[in-house]
Parts: structure tokens; sequence; C-alpha cells
């Protein structure tokens, strides 16, 4: 079957996007073949379509998708035709802990990901979607969706009447926000927008504070809690963590989720250890976290934010879009 992908073509730059047709093989055992009906962007995405990651070869984009099972491999048990499904970030760590490194696995980075029409894809590198959710909606799962999850439930157990410290307004801070409120706890948000800061508290944030007039949120968000904060998510990396430091309470736990602000930093080590807090590195999650995940949304009466959705053959505009930072929620393709 041939059907239409996207792809970067080295050294990257949006305006080096090309689509191509690209045979669709008929699934083996083990393999399933979906229809994508709906893709999600991610700042990953943007990085590698720009360049700024390079690929040594053309590679199809894009990291997530959902879609419907369309052909099976035989002795494939899992999957039925019609079964709504979606993709798997990190498809070779199914469960237990990771034992691997990078990103060579990644779709739509170290392989081909799923900007196309049709895929076909090792079964275990797949898992339903959420029964209340849309394609769209479940499109917005596989990376931020699950990077929120597992830094407040896979590992760290939040419980109610704790506290969040959720920074910024990416798509895995509002689905972190989102879900720290869905079971009872209190979340500070920060951000350098009043508007994206009354967007925030329309989303349930308890208190939001801005960054830009106070450079010392951190401090700010110790002294709002007393004794500090039990849970920080830390996205933003080097330029963003000695505030984390400062905002967790003594005894508390720092999920570091990303380095938006570059790799290198230089980190006074006093907080860490006079307060004895447990930081966490954390890169999505496994297979086995994305199950738990599903089964926990399908108890929990929340959706996905979603800021725009594009037709599948407008991808560059979409990034383009990504790439300026004034969308907030996902932005999503559908076919």
């Amino acid at each position: 079957m041939l059907s239409p992908a996207i792809y970067v073509i080295p050294p990257g730059g949006l305006d080096n996007l090309v689509t191509r047709d690209v045979h669709t093989p008929d699934p083996r055992p083990g393999e399933i073949m979906i229809e994508v009906h709906a893709n999600s962007l991610n700042h990953h995405d943007v990085l590698v379509a720009s360049g700024a990651i390079a690929t040594n070869a053309p590679r199809i984009l894009l990291s997530d998708a959902a879609g419907e099972v369309v052909a099976i491999g035989d002795g494939e048990p899992q999957f039925s035709l019609g079964d709504r499904v979606m993709t798997t970030y990190l498809p070779h760590w199914q469960h237990g802990r990771p034992t691997f490194d990078g990103f060579a696995n990644s779709p739509g980075d170290g392989v081909d990901g799923y900007a196309r029409r049709f895929v076909t894809i090792q079964a275990a590198a797949l898992t339903t979607i959420p029964r209340n959710y849309s394609y769209a909606d479940a499109a917005t799962l596989p990376t931020a969706g699950l990077s929120a999850w597992r830094a407040l439930f896979s590992t760290a157990s939040l419980r109610p009447g704790q506290t969040v410290l959720v920074p910024g307004s990416s798509t895995v801070s509002l689905f972190a926000i989102q879900l720290a409120k869905a079971v009872g706890a209190r979340v500070i948000g920060t951000s350098s927008s009043t508007d994206k800061i009354s967007k925030l508290l329309e989303l349930g944030v308890d208190v939001a504070v801005n960054y830009r007039e106070n450079p010392e949120w951190g401090r700010e968000a110790f002294r709002l809690e007393g004794h500090g904060v039990d849970h920080v998510l830390d996205i933003g990396g080097p330029a963003t963590f000695d505030q984390s430091l400062a905002a967790a309470k003594v005894g508390g736990r720092i999920a570091a989720l990303g380095i938006m602000t570059g790799a290198s930093s230089t980190v006074d080590f006093t907080p860490l250890l006079t307060k004895q807090i447990t930081i966490e590195g954390l890169l999505v999650g496994s297979k086995e976290h994305q199950e738990e995940m599903v089964a926990g949304l399908e108890g929990l009466a929340i959706k996905p934010v979603i800021d725009s959705t594009y037709p599948f053959g407008r991808l560059t505009d979409a990034l383009r879009h990504q790439q300026s930072g004034r969308h907030f929620g996902k932005i999503v393709l559908t076919s």
C-alpha cells in the first residue's frame, strides 16, 4: 500500500519538509497496521524538523499518533480489527526500569515517525486509548500526557492535600495541573504572561506567580506554603533548577522532566543536601506506565487542553505555530 508521509530532509529546516508516498507493508507476525487519524506536536518535533536535532537521513516526522487497527499479523493476540490505539514514545521500553540511553529508537528522531496515513508497527509499541477519548485527544498523550502522569503517579504517589509546583504552560505542565487537581492536590503555577496566568487559574491552579515580576519564584512558592512544596516539576533545566531547589520542602522531591533552557548548569548543592531533596530524572515512560495512565484516565473526568487543530497537509504551518510559543495547549493534526 502506498500512502503519503512527511519527511524532513537533512540538514533540516521547516522549508525542507517534503511529502512522499511511502510503501506500508502487510503486517508480519507480531505486527499490526494502523490508519493514523491524529497526531500531536511536541517541542522535540520542532527541534528535529528545524534541524536543531540533526537526522542522518530523510526522516518521517512526529512521535505521537492515534489511529485504528486495520490489519493484523498472524498470531497477534493483543489487538483486534477496529481497535483504537496510540503509539508509545519509547517503543523498546516495555516495563521495569529503563535500560537504554538517548533517542536512537524514538519515532520521529532516531527512527521514522508517524507523520503518515498508514504505518505497520510492532504491536508491542502500542496501547489502547482511553474509552472516553477521541483520536485527537489520545494523540496528545504518548509524550506530554505520559510525562506528567509518570512524574506525579508512577514513582511519586501524589496524595490529596500535597502541594505541586508546576512551572509554565507547556503541554506537560497543563496535563500535570489537571492530574494533580483531579486527585485533590494543591497546585502552584508560574508564567510570565498575565493572559496565561488567567488561563492557568481557570484550569485549576490555586495560586500563580509571575516569574518575570518575581524572579525568585521558587522562594515565593516556598513562602506561600510555609514549609515548602512536596513535589516540584522542573521542565526548564539549567535556568530554573536553583528555583526548584528553593521551592522544595525538607525531604521534598524534584522531578526533572526537561532541558528547555539548555543542557549544562552550575547548581548550588547546599540546599540539595541540607533539605535532603530527592531528584528524579524522567524521560516520558514505558509501555507499562502508559497502560497505567490509560486505566487512570478512564476514571478521571479530565480531557487534554487542545490549542488548535490542523489538517495533515498543513504540518509545516502547525510546526511554525508550535515554534512561535503562542499556543496554550496541544497542537493536533487530523486526517
